[in-house]
């Protein structure tokens, strides 16, 4: 079971991102609230799957990548968000939960 509050780090991770896309983000409200949903729920999966040892740091690490990629892809899908607006909104949503999941991943997943 994981101990992370998924209601929080979404919260926080949607806040990030909206703070990033500021006068985008009525439109891609819908998208990139699913998409980073998504990606907060990896790292919840990610977390347990460190907890039980079915997953090493180098499989979390690919599988984060994976997921940081197809929110990237899926907010890159919106006309008015340019590749640069994408990436800082998808890194602003993971940095403002790095410590967090860092620390009780127990290794720097997110860098």
């Amino acid at each position: 079971m994981s101990t992370i509050d998924f209601s929080k780090i979404l919260g926080d991770m949607l806040d990030a991102a909206k703070s990033q896309l500021a006068d985008k983000w009525p439109a891609v409200e819908s998208l990139a609230t699913s998409s980073i949903k998504t990606l907060a729920q990896s790292l919840i999966d990610i977390e347990e799957m460190s907890l039980k040892g079915t997953i090493t740091k180098e499989q979390a690490a690919l599988l984060l990548s994976m997921h940081k990629n197809t929110a990237r892809i899926a907010l890159l899908s919106v006309e008015v968000v340019g590749i640069v607006a994408a990436e800082q909104a998808i890194n602003a949503a993971l940095d403002v939960v790095k410590d967090a999941i860092n620390n009780t991943i127990g290794f720097g997943l997110i860098s």
